[in-house]
């Protein structure tokens, strides 16, 4: 999330509204984010990351699946929250880029 506009704020919370629509119940980084008092324009040098690290890593201890935004990849966190989660044997979920290319 950190480095994006927002800190990618948005593409969680559309990501959770849908997910919630099909029976999902979930847990939304930017939403504990927001319960601790961050701003979606804060940068990561701006917050303790290691705390919030260690949060995401007590919520995920206690979630059944992940789901792995298209472009996680790119993100530290995002990637050891994908380790952990196969370590402990938590499904993962990912969102395929619905325009990764253009047919003609």
């Amino acid at each position: 999330m950190s480095g994006l506009p927002g800190n990618n704020w948005q593409a969680f919370d559309d990501k959770e509204r849908e997910l919630r629509a099909e029976g999902w119940d979930v847990v939304n980084p930017a939403q504990l984010d927001r319960e601790a008092g961050m701003k979606p324009d804060e940068t990561v040098d701006q917050y303790n990351y290691e705390s919030c690290a260690s949060r995401d890593i007590q919520a995920l201890s206690q979630c059944s699946g992940i789901y792995m935004l298209s472009g996680w990849q790119h993100s530290k966190g995002a990637c050891w929250e994908r380790a952990l989660a196969k370590h402990w044997g938590i499904r993962r979920y990912y969102e395929i880029p619905k325009l990764d290319h253009h047919l003609q």
